[in-house]
């Protein structure tokens, strides 16, 4: 007889496999060229809300403030940039060091390393 294998173990199962096939290239950085925008996810109270091709700065680096503006009702926001990840050639800037959920960041779809960084 053959008993059925818990959800939560094949789950576990799937998850050791993937993080041992899967090359961890996520890297913090301190600056990185952009393809001048990105997708902006603003949470302000309860609920985060997405908006898509938002101009960015050819170049951001970790203490910037980089002034956006978004939404059909346009809103002005200095984003502040605290936090840099890198994944082969996406990007999440965030505007905490710390906290990566429910927080405002910033998605760039094609960036790559600043001009004379390494």
């Amino acid at each position: 007889m053959i008993t059925a294998i818990p959800r939560i173990w094949l789950a576990a199962a799937a998850a050791t496999i993937l993080a041992a096939t899967t090359p961890a290239t996520a890297d913090e950085v301190r600056a990185v060229s952009t393809g001048g925008e990105g997708d902006l996810t603003m949470c302000p109270y309860t609920g985060c809300n997405l908006y898509h091709h938002i101009k960015l700065p050819p170049q951001i680096a970790i203490g910037d403030k980089v002034r956006l503006r978004f939404g059909s009702n346009t809103k002005h926001y200095n984003f502040p940039i605290a936090r840099i990840v890198r994944n082969a050639d996406t990007c999440t800037v965030f505007s905490q060091s710390t906290k990566t959920e429910n927080v405002e960041k910033i998605e760039v779809a094609s960036c790559g390393p600043a001009p004379g960084a390494q």
